[in-house]
């Protein structure tokens, strides 16, 4: 079994970036995953960086249409660039236009859904925070890498009877060459790839975001009820979640898989 795909998601509910390899730092946390994200203006001041839970920011699950934006960031020119369609809505240095970045993401969400101002005005505007390797704004307080196999995602779409994307499931890594859900019988296990080891902690648990179709922002399918018939379990569950025991490392596309 071996390593196919690798992404990486700079902001937080946003699109990925493809990679043909990731960096693990020293805090355990890969370079540039789930780096900054949009917080709601009453969840806490712009250097407040204790974890919260996703509800306190812009997310797939209550503001579907944020898929459809494209995000480019360079990493080594802290340029951040996100477009709607064929239209650019942010083109910003992260560290000297936090404001106009802020207000280009606010102003489109609130054109997208014009009840959120009238329901939630404390929300408004977003703060857009992070941006240093040491934070993170993953949906859980301890990150994590997460995993899934190609076969799994096989196996679904022929129980659903129609074809989903693996990016509606973010996931970090995707591999092949196991039978479907074979990566659930690895929980409690060590997982090591180019000399980095893992411990698997658990089944990620699904909700409403992986209705969302990633490519134009619409909930085109109620795949969480339909996983729920599928599973018999509540949440449904979809891929798995690594956390790194060795830290500071490469993660290539091609790399093999040894679970220990």
């Amino acid at each position: 079994m071996r390593i196919t795909k690798l992404y990486k998601y700079p902001i937080k509910s946003l699109t990925p970036s493809k990679s043909e390899l990731l960096t693990l730092n020293e805090n355990g946390y890969i370079e540039g995953d789930r780096l900054f994200g949009f917080r709601f203006k009453d969840a806490g001041s712009r250097d407040d960086f204790e974890w919260q839970r996703k509800t306190n920011f812009a997310a797939l699950m209550h503001m579907p249409q944020i898929a459809r934006l494209n995000v480019e960031y360079d990493e080594k020119n802290r340029k951040l660039i996100i477009r709607d369609k064929d239209s650019t809505i942010i083109n910003a240095n992260v560290d000297t236009q936090r404001n106009e970045i802020e207000e280009r993401f606010t102003e489109f969400v609130m054109n997208s859904d014009t009840d959120l101002i009238k329901n939630f005005p404390q929300r408004f505007p977003f703060i857009f925070i992070g941006g240093e390797n040491s934070h993170h704004f993953h949906d859980t307080p301890n990150g994590g890498v997460t995993l899934h196999s190609q076969e799994s995602l096989d196996d679904l779409n022929n129980q659903l009877g129609y074809e989903i994307d693996n990016t509606r499931f973010r996931s970090n890594i995707i591999i092949e060459g196991i039978n479907p859900w074979e990566e659930f019988n690895w929980v409690g296990k060590n997982i090591e790839i180019n000399g980095l080891v893992f411990k698997v902690e658990k089944p990620v648990n699904r909700c409403l975001a992986i209705n969302c179709n990633p490519s134009n922002g619409i909930r085109d399918k109620n795949i969480l009820k339909s996983m729920l018939d599928i599973q018999d379990k509540k949440p449904p569950v979809f891929a798995i979640k690594l956390i790194p025991l060795i830290s500071e490392g490469i993660i290539n596309v091609g790399n093999d898989l040894i679970i220990n």
